[in-house]
């Protein structure tokens, strides 16, 4: 995946629906479909562009008749309406998920290698000769 994938992606996630999808993952939810059918399971994925991959799932044609899958994935495209539990409390979900997207994970301390350790003892030496002329400077004032 390229860098401005992962930017749009991530812009779509913190500022429109996908978000809101992202906070049902490991729900099962119905989700109707444009073609009149209806997708019942658990959502297992989903991604910054709202494709939602599924698990578990039962089709219901428009017919009404009833197809056992093991997964299901879902374009955008094909999406009607998402039902969300009531049990879902949407504005709390929608900020602890963007607080987590928002979050920065801490980085592992760098190894120092010859090379840093060989300037910071360059910075130290040069510190030094720059205080000792001035201490110099100063007590000449003086």
């Amino acid at each position: 995946m390229s860098r401005m994938t992962d930017r749009k992606e991530r812009y779509n996630i913190l500022n429109e629906l996908a978000g809101l999808a992202q906070c049902l993952v490991n729900r099962n939810i119905l989700i109707d479909l444009r073609n009149e059918s209806s997708v019942a399971g658990r959502i297992t994925n989903v991604d910054g562009f709202m494709n939602i991959s599924m698990e578990n799932v039962v089709l219901i044609d428009q017919l009404g008749k009833h197809f056992r899958m093991e997964e299901f994935m879902i374009y955008p495209r094909y999406i009607r309406y998402i039902h969300i539990p009531e049990s879902l409390e949407i504005v709390p979900a929608l900020e602890e998920h963007i607080k987590r997207q928002t979050t920065r994970k801490p980085r592992a301390p760098v190894k120092r290698t010859y090379k840093m350790k060989r300037a910071q003892l360059n910075q130290q030496h040069t510190l030094a000769e720059i205080n000792a002329a001035r201490s110099t400077d100063t007590s000449k004032d003086q």
